[in-house]
């Protein structure tokens, strides 16, 4: 056989081919199965860990860090800190005022309160307040007590007894709080309407009774008309008891427009300005409390002799009404008020209040 030939072959080439490529194969295959299992593990196994378990690394704190973490504060606690300006102010503390006032906001706690009467209270007035600028101002001296309220309300009786001393008040007053909402009355009490109306009829069937035996006319009033809020400005006014004055009986006086014609046109031409209608006998102030407690005032002065009565379910609620507003009110009376007793029928709803007391007279 002819080898050379042999080997020439296509057939034969193929073949020898085929056998080389899988010799190869086998030597490789051969090779991994051989060294299998002797590749290096690594002297640690990693750890499975929760998708929501998350491990954070924490650097190393340096002394700038520190220095921030001192003094960082909860934002949820405490604002961003104010400027430079604000923190060379003193310290702020809270106060309670007797009575309380929704007007009251911080003061530093070197500012001393003056003391004042306060009936049912402490003693000592504590009243605070902001001006227009955010920063505080000292109180306001009215009559020798402090009140550190922005909007004040004024309440005076100018009845034929005090009416003398209306000028003084209204010179004070308009200096301190030039817009004070401003309340006259014809006496100083507080009576439900119902109540006032059968004792004013009651006593006039007993003057006319007296008139009768003594034989002589009866010249007092007859009707008294229900109470109601005017304007000072108004011509309801003019037409007012203590405005242009009576001539009956010891009611007999000139009147405020007639003695006092100055300060009448003064009060006139003030758009704050109110009276309560109707006789003393109608003891209807609660309609001046009413009227100051709705236009938000935040003290209200009261000026009186307090001879008449302070008593029934207009004068509860108008003490309700204080207190819920936290309101301070300050009571006056020309003789002073070197005890409490001095406000006479009033006394017992002044402690409701914890009114504070003018002490010096006029």
């Amino acid at each position: 056989m002819d080898w050379k030939v042999f080997f020439k072959r296509t057939i034969v080439l193929v073949f020898l081919f085929s056998v080389a490529i899988h010799l190869l194969l086998l030597i490789g295959f051969g090779g991994m199965t051989l060294f299998k299992g002797r590749v290096a593990k690594m002297p640690f196994t990693a750890e499975r860990i929760s998708a929501d378990k998350i491990i954070e690394a924490v650097a190393p704190p340096t002394e700038e860090s520190s220095n921030q973490e001192n003094n960082m504060t909860d934002p949820l606690k405490q604002e961003e800190a104010p400027s430079s300006v604000e923190d060379s102010a003193p310290p702020l503390e809270m106060m309670t005022i007797p009575g309380g006032a929704n007007w009251a906001p911080a003061v530093p706690r070197d500012v001393k309160a003056s003391p004042t009467g306060v009936l049912g209270g402490t003693g000592t007035g504590t009243g605070k307040g902001t001006g227009k600028g955010g920063g505080i101002v000292a109180g306001v001296k009215l009559f020798g007590v402090e009140v550190k309220a922005k909007k004040l309300g004024v309440i005076v009786d100018i009845s034929k007894s005090m009416q003398k001393y209306t000028p003084q008040l209204a010179a004070e007053i308009f200096e301190k709080f030039p817009d004070a909402d401003v309340i006259f009355t014809n006496g100083g009490g507080m009576m439900d309407w119902p109540e006032a109306l059968k004792k004013f009829n009651d006593q006039v069937e007993e003057e006319k009774k007296k008139a009768k035996e003594t034989k002589k006319d009866y010249r007092g009033p007859t009707k008294m008309e229900k109470p109601a809020l005017s304007r000072f400005n108004g011509s309801e006014a003019a037409d007012w008891v203590p405005i242009r004055g009576s001539k009956i009986n010891h009611e007999s006086y000139r009147g405020l427009k007639e003695d006092y014609p100055e300060l009448y046109d003064k009060l006139s031409k003030r758009g704050n300005a109110w009276f309560v209608s109707s006789f003393q006998d109608a003891n209807a102030v609660y309609l001046a409390f009413q009227e100051l407690i709705k236009r938000k005032v935040e003290a209200i002065y009261w000026f009186s002799d307090f001879d008449c009565p302070v008593e029934g379910k207009e004068a509860e609620k108008v003490a309700a009404d204080i207190k819920e507003n936290q309101i301070e009110v300050i009571l006056h009376s020309p003789r002073g008020l070197p005890k409490s007793s001095s406000l006479k029928a009033a006394e017992p709803w002044a402690m409701q209040i914890q009114a504070k007391l003018v002490p010096t007279n006029l």
